[in-house]
This record gives structure tokens, sequence and C-alpha cells, in this order.
């Protein structure tokens, strides 16, 4: 008998393997056919699922927030603290200081939160219910500025009239219908009861359990997921997805921090500005940018317009008092503040921040334009990793500017030749 050549042992194994594949693919879409019939039934059954792992989500931000302030707690006050007090049981301290920290870190952190939410909705309210009381009375102001502005110009005075009118229709019926009622259900959440939010405290306070296990024993659970990673990878690759890991962390860790950091930073610039300024609503736009400035690129954007748009209503001499104010405080936070809370935690030039917002945020919304930056940070890490690794592999320089370099030179090189 003849025997099969060698050389189509590999195409037989080939054929055997795509034709499993086809296989188990069809499988797997028959079953999934079977349980779920369409793919709208699909969609609800991850929406459900992942309605029923929201307090999970939430706790694990708890947690991932409040772990450097737990850490801290640990290494300077509670660790030290209780070797003084327990001396004899020595093996006790650790699990009693974590406890101490992760309570005085919740009730720290829940205290702030409350503390600004009553401090700061109320105000917020009373403004919004200043602004719907006082249109009518601003848009007069502002018709009575434009007239005066384009006096030599009839035409264009009827036309600011005209245009102006519309708009205080339109700004009238949503403050009245949408902004008014919203801003009074948020102040009677706030201040009478949580009975329309429900389920949304429920998932916060499942949360908070889920935040205090996770903290409880986050090195246990890391060090499940180092041995999981070790009994299914390769040894090698286990070390590189720690790295990945620990660098992601870093990353996240700086960049978040330092994000709300610095946008509570402006929010409190803004109010002291402002009010020295004389800027009407000074509360309620301080807020809106201190919020808004959380989003990276485009959140300074989102938070200035909007807030010119109601001082200039107010007093249009005030509006553009407050847009020099805003624009000269926005390049400052640009250049010094943030550059100094952030560091180099990002690393990507503006074409890539702005393309990774985009992305992001189209897919996944706000959540997704806040988690941007540093998640294609690190893909652009690894990415240009990658590259330089090969290049080296094939004996290439792995330098940008070098390539930029030559690049420089044959445009030189190619302009010389036109000239001559």
């Amino acid at each position: 008998m003849k025997k099969i050549n060698p050389k189509f042992n590999r195409y037989i194994y080939l054929g055997v393997t795509l034709l499993a594949v086809f296989t188990g693919g069809m499988l797997i879409h028959y079953v999934f056919s079977a349980l779920f019939g369409n793919l709208s039934s699909f969609r609800s059954f991850f929406s459900a699922l992942n309605s029923a792992l929201m307090p999970v989500y939430i706790g694990i931000i708890i947690a991932y927030l409040l772990s450097p302030v737990v850490n801290k707690m640990d290494q300077y006050l509670f660790i030290p603290l209780m070797e003084r007090i327990i001396r004899k049981k020595k093996e006790k301290v650790p699990a009693i200081a974590r406890g101490l920290s992760i309570f005085c870190s919740l009730l720290l952190a829940i205290v702030l939160l409350v503390a600004l939410f009553w401090m700061v909705i109320p105000e917020v309210v009373n403004s919004i219910s200043s602004l719907a009381q006082n249109m009518p009375q601003y848009y007069n102001n502002l018709v009575e500025w434009g007239t005066g502005l384009f006096k030599k110009n009839p035409h264009y005075a009827q036309v600011f009239t005209d245009v102006s009118k519309t708009v205080f229709q339109g700004a009238m019926s949503w403050v009245q219908n949408d902004l008014l009622p919203t801003s009074n259900k948020l102040l009677s959440v706030v201040t009478d009861g949580v009975v329309n939010a429900v389920s949304y405290i429920v998932n916060c306070f499942i949360g908070l359990i889920v935040s205090i296990y996770l903290l409880a024993g986050k090195e246990n659970f890391c060090a499940q997921i180092k041995k999981i990673l070790y009994a299914v990878l390769p040894d090698h690759a286990v070390k590189g997805t720690l790295s990945v890991l620990r660098e992601t962390h870093g990353v996240f860790a700086k960049f978040i921090s330092g994000k709300i950091i610095d946008s509570l930073l402006v929010g409190i610039l803004t109010f002291i500005i402002m009010s020295i300024a004389g800027v009407p609503y000074t509360l309620l736009i301080s807020v809106v940018i201190g919020v808004t400035n959380i989003i990276p690129f485009f959140g300074q954007y989102i938070g200035i317009i909007p807030s010119a748009i109601l001082v200039f209503i107010a007093s249009p001499t005030k509006g553009i008092l407050f847009l020099i104010l805003i624009i000269i405080l926005m390049q400052v936070d640009g250049n010094i503040i943030g550059p100094k809370i952030l560091g180099d935690s990002i690393g990507l030039g503006s074409f890539w921040i702005l393309f990774s917002i985009l992305v992001f945020g189209s897919l996944f919304g706000i959540i997704g334009m806040i988690c941007a930056v540093p998640v294609f940070a690190i893909v652009y890490r690894l990415v240009k990793r990658w590259c330089e690794k090969r290049l080296i592999q094939k004996g290439k320089d792995p330098k940008t500017e070098n390539y930029r370099k030559e690049i420089v030179r044959k445009k030189k090189k190619e302009e010389k030749k036109e000239e001559k």
C-alpha cells in the first residue's frame, strides 16, 4: 500500500480543523437560535444581565476610587496605631486596620457627597427657578441691547428681534416644561425622599456592600486572578499580561484621580473668579463647568457654551466678561494646573485624544468619553512597543524622529530637483 506523502498531512489537518470550526459555529448558532429565538431576544437577555450586574459595576467603581485612600490610611494611620495598641496578637493588626480604613474611607466619601449635594443642589435649583422667573426681563434687556447695536441698520435690528423672539419662546418652553420640573424633582429626591429612585438607591446600596468586600480582600482577589493566569497561560504570557495590567492600573488611577482633582479646582476657581466679577448664576455655571471638565477635550466647550449663553441672556456685558475670564482660566488650567496634576500619564498627541474621544463617545456615550483617553493611551503604548520590537528584530531604527528626518531630507532633495 502506497504511503501518503507527509506534505499532505498539514493540508488534511487544516481541512479537518476548518470542518470542526464550521460545525462548531453552526452548532452554536442553532443553540442560540433555539434559546433566544432572534437577535432582539439575544440583546434583551444581555440587557437584563447587564441590569442584574449593575450593583457589581457600581461596587467595582467605588472600590477602585477608594482603594488609594484605603491604602494610605492603612500605611500611615491605622497599622501604626494598631501596632501600638495591640502588642500581643500582631497577626490581627492588618485585618483590624483594613476594616477601620474601609469604614473611615466610606464614611468620608459619603459625608463629602452628602454635604456637596446638600449645599449645591438647592442653590442650583434656586438659580434655575430665578432664571425661569426673570426670562422675560432678560429678553427685554437683550432686545434693547440688540436694537441699540443695530440702530443704524433697521433691517438687521428687525432680524435680530425676530430671531431673539423665536429663541426666547423656545427657551421659555424648555425651561418651564423640562428644566424646572426636572430640577424640582431632583430637589425632592435629595430633601424629601427617594420614592422615585428606589431601584437606583438599592443598586448603590448593594454596590456599597460589594465595594466593602472588594476592598477587604483585594489582595486575595488579585492573587486568585494571578493564579488563574498561570494555570491557563504560559509563563512568559503571564508576565506580559501582568505588566500590561499594572501599567493600565497606573494610567487609569493617575488619570481619573487627577481629572477629578483638576475639575474640582476648576469649579472652585470659576466660582471665586465669577463671584468677584459679579457674573450672575455663579454657582450654577461653576458646577456645570467643573462637572463637564472631567470629559477631556470636549468637556470645556460642553460647559462653557451653555453657561455663556445663560449669562449673556441675563446680561450681554457680563456674558462677554464671562467668556474672557473663562478662556483665561481654561488656558491656565490647560497649560499649568492640568499638566502639574496629570503629569505625563497620557502620552498622547492632540489628534489621538480627539480620535479616541470621538470613537469611544459614539460607542459608549459619556462614560466612553471619560475613559477614552486612558484606554487609548494603553493601546497606543502597546502598539508602539510592538512596532519598535519588530523593527529591532528586522535590524531597522525604531525611533520615529529618524524617519521624520528622512522624509524631510527627501522632500528637500525633490525641491532642489524642481528648482534645477
